[in-house]
């Protein structure tokens, strides 16, 4: 208690991490190999379209090399490049739920060997 108000109610043991746990996660168990962790997938019939434009930029076809220019002074010219009206973004699949999911795999708990159950934890040392 402080200043007569309860400040905390409870079990150390049962609350607060003292003691080592009592089960642990059982280190010979293994997740098998068939377990589906991912809730959701790409989309198998789900296809890019044909007609999908990827390419942002694409070179200007009405730009002419400049009149001044020297192919060994300046270099070989290449035309500049510019957006592309037909640019239809990144694509991505589509994604759906995985009807093979099982779920968040987790080894099932052992009793732990390190555990040794501490009756004297709550007890204060008498002077």
């Amino acid at each position: 208690e402080i200043y007569e108000e309860k400040s905390y109610e409870g079990s150390l043991k049962e609350d607060w991490e003292m003691l080592a746990a009592k089960e642990i996660s059982d280190p010979d168990d293994k997740k098998p190999s068939d377990w589906v962790d991912d809730s959701m997938m790409d989309d198998p019939e789900d296809k890019k379209p044909a007609d999908w434009v990827e390419e942002k930029r694409m070179v200007d076809t009405d730009a002419k090399k400049p009149d001044d220019w020297d192919d060994e002074e300046d270099g070989e010219w290449e035309a500049p490049t510019k957006d592309n009206p037909g640019y239809s973004g990144d694509w991505s699949v589509r994604r759906i739920s995985n009807p093979g999911y099982k779920g968040f795999w987790e080894a099932k708990k052992i009793a732990n060997p390190e555990y040794v159950d501490e009756e004297a934890l709550s007890r204060m040392p008498s002077s």
